[in-house]
């Protein structure tokens, strides 16, 4: 007779328990453990980052010494990309259930090794397999560091410091570009191509520090608990933030509770998650908002991540030079970035968004018109692109993730991912050969431009704002609303009893 009210008793509790610590949680200051998990995920979009960007440089070497037609160039430089987007779905749906930080480390595992592998082959097909196999595991690791940056960090700071790791991913494009350059003047051209490769698979050797210091994501927890993962990760989770208290001089305060996170969570409590719940209402409407926001960041990243060495030989810019040049703009592309975080939390998303792609977009246009600007346009043209085209990337993720609740976060970060790279980094990179060729630069790039700023319709008038607003809100009906929500109202013992 008396178990049933136990047991409810019991559940409301587990739920005032968990709405406490993530309050905690979220009014911490960014303490020395966090930094270290911080610096673990800026490293693996590092290394991720270089192992994508060898592209550049094996389209440009390999292209004359294996003869490689348009359709060959194609499939080389997305082949990377069909694997990246043949893993995002999974590794969504995986990390859900396993946890981020498992499948983060499969991936890197993963990659770095074909990378290696890829090094070793003699022809474009065993390479182009390699390449398809090492983009499985960057896409299984792809979507994940800002899915845990917006479960690890306070909602005052989620756009400094997206910004932060995005600055140092979109700069980590100039080691590649680097490498290339150096490897291009100092090797022979079956060299040249096989190092960057070499590099890339060393980077293995990050997996160890991972494993050790890299932890699993408070909210993760927290939501493994309530589906029956036990007593054991709510004590983890305490630990963690009593760990974190202690290096932020904070007091271990279990009573406050913030209204709208409990409220949240005794709400959403073992809601199912599958595939078709992303696919229908609210969620189909922000989705499609995300969607469109990436499309209008990667058209650009893609055109010029991949085929930089072609546009700048367009405009005078020949051979190796083309790399170092490529690198000199990933790195103002990530000052651009850290530009853009910060501006997304003082600011609000969306605006700050779609004012980086409007110029970026413009950026592209000057390039399809540089007889008219001259040398020194087309340098200024360079930096608009660099700065707000390819440092766009920021808000667009962090956005991303911000539109679902924990329990959908991997699946609609990896939807997301899969969908837009497939369209932009796969259709996209495939057909620009051809494109470049029957149009010219100069009409691809006004193309370009174009559909970057026909992709903001869908944020700059349906979507919502998300600056300063609890993780445990965004995907609700509450999420949208202007301005940050009310902080640390308490729900006492009594009041979850009863609700």
């Amino acid at each position: 007779m008396n178990s049933q009210p136990h047991a409810y008793e019991d559940s409301y509790d587990q739920v005032r328990t968990d709405a406490n610590l993530l309050t905690r949680f979220d009014r911490l200051p960014v303490t020395r453990s966090v930094v270290i998990a911080i610096v673990l995920l800026a490293l693996v979009w590092l290394v991720e980052s270089f192992d994508i960007g060898i592209v550049s440089t094996l389209v440009l070497v390999l292209k004359p010494h294996w003869h490689l037609a348009s359709s060959d160039t194609g499939l080389l430089g997305a082949s990377a990309t069909i694997g990246l987007v043949l893993g995002i779905f999974p590794a969504g749906r995986l990390a859900d259930r396993f946890g981020r930080k498992r499948v983060l480390i499969a991936g890197v595992t993963v990659f770095s090794v074909f990378t290696l592998a890829s090094a070793l082959v003699t022809s474009l097909w065993p390479l182009f397999v390699l390449r398809v196999i090492a983009g499985f595991g960057e896409g299984a690791v792809f979507p994940l560091p800002y899915t845990i940056l917006s479960e690890m960090v306070n909602k005052r700071g989620r756009g400094h410091l997206m910004g932060w790791t995005n600055g140092v991913l979109n700069a980590g494009y100039t080691l590649p570009a680097l490498a290339g350059f150096w490897t291009t003047s100092a090797f022979g051209w079956n060299l040249a191509w096989r190092v960057p490769l070499l590099i890339g698979g060393g980077f293995i050797i990050l997996v160890p520090f991972l494993i050790k210091w890299l932890p699993e994501t408070p909210r993760y927890l927290l939501k493994r608990a309530e589906a029956g993962g036990g007593q054991a990760d709510r004590d983890r989770v305490r630990s963690w933030v009593r760990t974190l208290e202690r290096e932020a001089g904070l007091p271990h305060d279990e009573t406050i509770i913030d209204a709208e996170a409990y409220e949240v969570l005794r709400s959403t409590r073992k809601r199912d998650v599958r595939i078709r719940t992303i696919l229908k209402p609210p969620y189909l409407g922000r989705s499609v908002v995300a969607w469109c926001t990436m499309c209008s960041s990667f058209v650009l990243w893609y055109t010029f991540l991949t085929y930089s060495p072609t546009i700048l030989g367009g405009i005078g810019v020949k051979g190796s030079q083309a790399l170092l040049y490529t690198a000199i703009m990933m790195l103002i592309s990530g000052v651009g970035t850290l530009a853009q975080g910060i501006g997304g939390d003082r600011w609000g998303r969306r605006p700050v968004f779609a004012t980086y792609i409007v110029l970026g977009a413009l950026g592209m246009v000057g390039l399809s018109f540089r007889s008219l600007i001259g040398t020194s346009g087309v340098i200024a043209a360079g930096i608009v692109i660099a700065w707000f085209g390819l440092g766009s990337f920021a808000l667009c993720k962090i956005y991303t993730a911000e539109q679902y609740p924990t329990r959908l976060r991997g699946l609609g970060t990896s939807t997301a991912e899969m969908i837009t790279r497939a369209l932009t980094g796969g259709v996209l990179i495939y057909f620009l050969p051809g494109l470049f060729a029957r149009w010219g630069p100069p009409s691809v790039f006004t193309a370009c431009a174009i559909a970057m700023v026909l992709l903001l319709i869908p944020i700059v008038f349906f979507g919502h704002e998300t600056r300063g607003q609890n993780m445990e809100v965004l995907g609700t009906p509450l999420a949208g609303r202007a301005g940050p929500g009310p902080e640390h109202e308490t729900v006492t013992r009594e009041e979850a009893r009863h609700e």
